[in-house]
């Protein structure tokens, strides 16, 4: 019993080291004076896991209750949809530290999947809104989780008019500064889930990233890895 309970705070504690690490993608504005460490902090007291996944496995289908929130330790998880002629559109990716499976509805509108083997935390809605309502600083910090989140669901209907160049740069930027390293990026998730989320066929996609790669704005190191050699040039196109 001993054991199992050292083992648990072990993980525990990997897990709190892996989100400390990366920064939340949050409003500053909103959570200015706010101790962030002390909002973890009780926000992690209300958790459930980690979980883990493994690639391709669903957390929640469009249907299901809309009982919890989750956040990502580890890997990426999306939330989709398949259409019954067999097409899908990804309306979002998230990664190591951001929240996800927010509705205000009873059920979820999306599927919930991962894209690679993943560890999720799982968080009751109803106790988290509860704690929200106690705590001005948790209230404060989900709405500025929610607020970033539209962000990027408005800048991504955006590039939807976008040229095909535009809308595959200015992905890999953004995926690049999600994920800390602004110079190489290695792609949780392959190329198909990228041009189901930025509507293009993968054809297009594996096509971009070659002209890109010919211009020596990146280079590819492997199929999944690229380096960002030109970001002014990246930036060029993608504005």
């Amino acid at each position: 019993m001993q054991k199992k309970q050292a083992l648990v705070r072990d993980q525990w504690q990997n897990v709190r080291g892996i989100l400390e690490q990366r920064p939340f993608d949050v409003s500053k504005a909103l959570l200015h004076g706010c101790d962030q460490q002390t909002v973890r902090d009780s926000i992690f007291a209300l958790r459930r896991g980690p979980i883990r996944y493994r690639r391709g496995a669903m957390i929640a289908c469009e249907g299901d209750p809309t009982d919890y929130m989750y956040m990502v330790v580890s890997g990426m998880v999306r939330s989709c949809r398949t259409h019954r002629d067999g097409s899908r559109g990804i309306v979002a990716f998230y990664l190591p530290g951001e929240l996800f499976g927010w509705s205000g509805e009873p059920v979820h509108s999306l599927s919930l999947e991962v894209t690679t083997d993943t560890a999720v935390l799982f968080f009751k809605r109803n106790a988290l809104l509860a704690a929200a309502k106690h705590d001005s600083r948790i209230s404060a910090y989900l709405l500025a989780a929610t607020t970033d989140e539209l962000r990027r669901t408005q800048a991504s209907l955006l590039l939807l008019s976008r040229s095909a160049e535009c809308r595959v740069t200015t992905f890999l930027i953004d995926l690049s500064m999600r994920m800390g390293n602004p110079k190489h990026l290695d792609l949780p998730m392959p190329h198909q889930d990228i041009a189901d989320h930025l509507g293009l066929t993968i054809e297009t996609v594996s096509r971009t990233i070659t002209k890109l790669d010919k211009s020596g704005s990146i280079a590819r190191a492997t199929c999944r890895t690229l380096v960002l050699r030109n970001r002014a040039l990246l930036a060029q196109i993608s504005d």
